[in-house]
């Protein structure tokens, strides 16, 4: 089982926020990694390695199908939309798969 937080842009003006695991994750659906897509500049986490074999697959963004993806660095990846600051809500874990 996996665990996700709600991730949130320092800048009040641009509000983006989602909810990925922050880094490297695992779920009954398999491997996830967490990723900025950068042709549709969205956060995410992307399967990297399904069930139940667990071979590795060549990543693509779930929303636009791209392939242009950058792995995610708590801390240090900015916002995708507007470059500020990403701040993690410890509060926010929940559970997937």
């Amino acid at each position: 089982m996996g665990a996700c937080f709600d991730y949130r842009c320092s800048n009040p003006r641009c509000g983006y926020e989602a909810t990925v695991s922050g880094g490297r994750d695992m779920g009954f659906c398999g491997e996830v990694e967490t990723m900025v897509c950068l042709d549709c500049k969205e956060l995410m986490n992307v399967l990297t390695a399904p069930a139940p074999h667990l071979k590795p697959v060549k990543p693509k963004c779930d929303e636009c199908g791209g392939r242009k993806l950058e792995l995610f660095v708590e801390g240090k990846t900015p916002c995708p939309k507007c470059g500020s600051r990403l701040d993690k809500d410890e509060d926010s874990m929940k559970l997937w798969d």
